[in-house]
């Protein structure tokens, strides 16, 4: 059927119908749940419904042609129970699980039926968080809805689009697009950006620079280096300088090389190596252009503000051959005493931008007890968990474990909360041991929701066992008890994709 019934009743009152219009057969059902003693209401609900109908792809109209039909689907919906859960989830309930009953579902062999697809759509389209996942939940019908409604375009980034998607697609069509073409012909799909991006909105420009900056290729380096260098916005400017610094022999990154060898470098004192800066005497003009500022923050010196923006620039994993140095020892070597600040913030920074470059074996450990902090540097934490998210789950809970040995439990187990996963590989022991004790403290510094969080580290194996011993304590605060309800429900949510179906 039309909504334009239901519209007209919504703008011209209610007074003057006594029943709602005919619903689509496929509503009648839900069409005889709604208030019919609230008039009002029952025309609310019903245009969500229809709503949610188009949403989801469903055709409310009799008589449609061909092309308009969602494709058949090559997998099974989820059973009613999986549906049920899926609804839960997405609408908000344990947010925390959500990401583990992703990667549960996109593995199985199910798909989300269509009066689900609104809710999860929703969810994962602004900004896309869901990325992968949803594609697979969505199934073709996904797909079909994103080639009509643009709000669920990103749904096409990795599909094959047409020759023509560039110019007359969607954002995300256009973005799948230039991935296929820089895989077929890098040198095309880079005069492309340069031809367009003078003209391209800060939306496009923000995807372009996010296909562009997980692989930037020598093709790439002109217009990064014109264009996106100099763009308007600090935030592309700071993932050009970034990708350029990733092409080996790019002009831009020679230049900051040797911008550091001149700053820099490593003498023998009193039986040790010391870390030596020789601080330009002046700004070079030709610095602003790579994204040197020339004017510092309150209570930082120039010749301070420059070193640390130079170093900044330079990923860590360079730094060992600048200095001659083994990768073990790059940062057991001593700093002159008048120059670590700056040069310790650089350091901060450049792992920030490049943390899969960041040395982080090494680097970790060394930047989770450095006291003093520098002035105005990364938050310590926040780094410290980009660091560690950049890392295999394996890795990850390897480094946890050394942290928990050096920290207190409260940073330790803040760190697990915030990038932990129940995938440790065996790994990881350390810290959970960490995390059983606090559990069954009477009283603990965990807030409710770093509990929440914690619960989703558990691996799944030791749920059972977690369960019952917090069953035999006597007493458990507050936090233990969110601890256990979300320990409970993960029992429950992974259970169901145990069937040999779900496989």
């Amino acid at each position: 059927m039309s909504s334009d019934p239901l519209i007209a009743a919504a703008l011209l009152g209610t007074a003057r119908i006594s029943v709602l219009p005919a619903p689509d057969p496929c509503l009648e059902e839900a069409w005889g749940k709604l208030a019919a003693d609230d008039p009002g209401r029952a025309i609310l609900s019903a245009l969500a419904l229809t709503r949610a109908m188009r949403i989801a792809g469903v055709e409310t109209v009799a008589d449609v042609d061909e092309e308009s039909v969602s494709p058949p689907e090559s997998r099974g919906y989820f059973p009613t129970v999986g549906v049920a859960l899926a609804l839960r989830l997405l609408g908000g309930e344990f947010p925390e699980v959500l990401p583990e009953w992703l990667r549960l579902a996109s593995g199985s062999n199910w798909i989300l039926p269509p009066r689900v697809l609104p809710e999860l759509l929703g969810m994962a389209g602004s900004p896309p968080l869901l990325g992968p996942a949803a594609l697979r939940l969505a199934g073709e019908r996904g797909l079909w809805i994103a080639r009509r409604n643009g709000e669920f375009a990103w749904l096409l980034d990795d599909s094959v689009v047409g020759e023509d998607a560039w110019e007359t697609g969607q954002g995300a069509e256009r973005i799948a697009w230039l991935r296929q073409k820089r895989a077929a012909d890098p040198a095309a799909a880079a005069d492309v950006i340069a031809s367009h991006w003078a003209g391209e909105d800060a939306t496009m420009r923000d995807g372009i620079m996010r296909l562009i900056s997980g692989h930037p290729t020598a093709c790439d380096e002109a217009w990064l280096q014109s264009h996106a260098l100099a763009d308007r916005r600090q935030d592309i400017r700071e993932l050009a300088a970034a990708c350029l610094m990733r092409i080996t022999g790019s002009g831009f990154r020679s230049r900051a090389i040797a911008r550091v060898l001149d700053l820099v470098r490593t003498e023998r004192r009193l039986m040790k190596r010391v870390i030596k800066v020789i601080p330009p005497a002046a700004f070079d003009p030709a610095w602003a252009a790579e994204g040197i500022k020339q004017k510092p923050p309150q209570g930082i010196g120039e010749k301070a503000w420059w070193l640390r923006q130079m170093a900044a620039l330079v990923p860590l994993d360079d730094w060992p051959e600048l200095l001659a140095v083994g990768r073990d020892d790059l940062f057991a070597l001593a700093r002159e005493k008048d120059w670590e600040e700056p040069l310790l913030a650089g350091w901060i920074e450049a792992a920030r931008r490049f943390p899969d470059r960041a040395l982080a074996e090494t680097f970790i450990p060394f930047i989770a007890i450095t006291e003093p902090w520098p002035q105005g540097a990364h938050p310590r934490l926040q780094l410290l968990h980009g660091l560690l998210d950049a890392m295999s789950a394996e890795r990850r809970h390897d480094m946890l474990d050394r942290l928990a040995k050096i920290l207190a439990p409260a940073l330790a187990l803040d760190l697990l909360a915030r990038c932990g996963s129940p995938e440790s590989s065996g790994k990881g022991m350390v810290i959970l041991s960490v995390l059983e004790k606090e559990m069954a403290a009477t009283a603990t510094f965990l807030t409710r929701p770093q509990a929440r969080a914690l619960a989703t580290c558990v691996p799944a194996a030791q749920i059972q066992a977690c369960l019952e011993g917090l069953a035999k304590l006597p007493g458990i605060s507050p936090s233990a008890e969110d601890f256990a309800t979300v320990l409970e429900f993960r029992r429950s949510m992974i259970s169901q994709f145990q069937l040999p179906s779900a496989r």
